[in-house]
């Protein structure tokens, strides 16, 4: 099955939670996903994907962000955003990588030249941890 979601109105788009997709998925501008996906996720936009959503797929976009879980391949030509509660077991490429405290990531990250695309930010690996700088020093 494939599945192609343009917006019209420049907002983001919204799959929720009960939706189940198995094939490819392409969507122009921003998506956010609450389901459950198993295949392919193509974009030159953004994926958000929420607490409740469950993503198995090779995935090429050009930003994600990770509440929920992810197996699988990405390929981010902006970067990659893993949230406290999200989970991403899989290999990464992307010239971004932030990774807040609490989140998990089992897998590898390639974050070469050749990873990013044609927007391309300096290469950058960020923990965030929580609390104030005042704590975090303490």
């Amino acid at each position: 099955m494939k599945f192609r979601r343009e917006s019209a109105t420049g907002g983001a788009s919204v799959l929720g939670e009960g939706v189940e997709i198995e094939g490819e998925l392409r969507f122009a501008g921003e998506l956010r996903f609450d389901g459950l996906m198993r295949g392919t996720i193509v974009s030159e936009g953004s994926l958000t994907v929420g607490p409740k959503g469950r993503i198995e797929a090779d995935v090429k976009v050009r930003r994600v962000s990770f509440w929920g879980e992810f197996r699988g391949i990405i390929h981010a030509s902006e970067r990659v955003e893993i949230h406290k509660d999200g989970k991403v077991y899989g290999d990464l490429y992307t010239p971004c990588l932030i990774i807040e405290a609490g989140a998990l990531l089992e897998g590898k990250c390639n974050m070469s030249a050749d990873a990013g695309a044609n927007i391309r930010e300096e290469g950058l690996l960020k923990v965030v941890e929580g609390g104030t700088e005042a704590e975090r020093s303490a």
